[in-house]
């Protein structure tokens, strides 16, 4: 008899706390890095690929000719320095951001927008696409 009690107990708790925590799982959203692909229609090696006034961490030539390099949240911009044995070009991307209050429990989110290639910029055939609003990333496809 105590044994059926305390095993009808524990599982009351246990269906409980289910019911109770199950909620708070996917409440804050995907906290990742804010990331800047850039993808290369043709093949181009650069010795050093890095983004000022963000993380200045250059980034290794990668197999499939697509670099990733982090977004700036402090800036209103990103400038992205490719320096090969030749010459060194830019790439500059323009974008509005928003802080808003996810919640308490979850804390402030950034939110980036109107993103656009600006000058100063050596790519004369650049575009980008966005994903930020759930996966963080923004795409630029550069067809030089």
């Amino acid at each position: 008899m105590k044994y059926k009690l305390t095993r009808g107990l524990l599982s009351v708790i246990f269906i409980s706390c289910l019911f109770t925590y199950s909620g708070c799982v996917d409440e804050c959203e995907l906290d990742s890095e804010p990331t800047l692909f850039i993808y290369f229609s043709t093949e181009k090696y650069y010795r050093s690929v890095y983004g000022l006034h963000g993380k200045e961490k250059p980034v290794n030539q990668p197999a499939d000719y697509q670099y990733r390099v982090p977004l700036s949240i402090k800036d209103d911009s990103t400038i992205v320095i490719f320096e090969s044995d030749v010459r060194n070009d830019t790439l500059t991307i323009h974008y509005s951001r928003t802080v808003e209050m996810q919640s308490a429990r979850c804390g402030f989110r950034i939110y980036f927008d109107d993103f656009e290639i600006v000058k100063p910029t050596t790519f004369t055939q650049a575009s980008v696409s966005s994903t930020l609003d759930y996966s963080q990333e923004l795409y630029v496809n550069i067809n030089e």
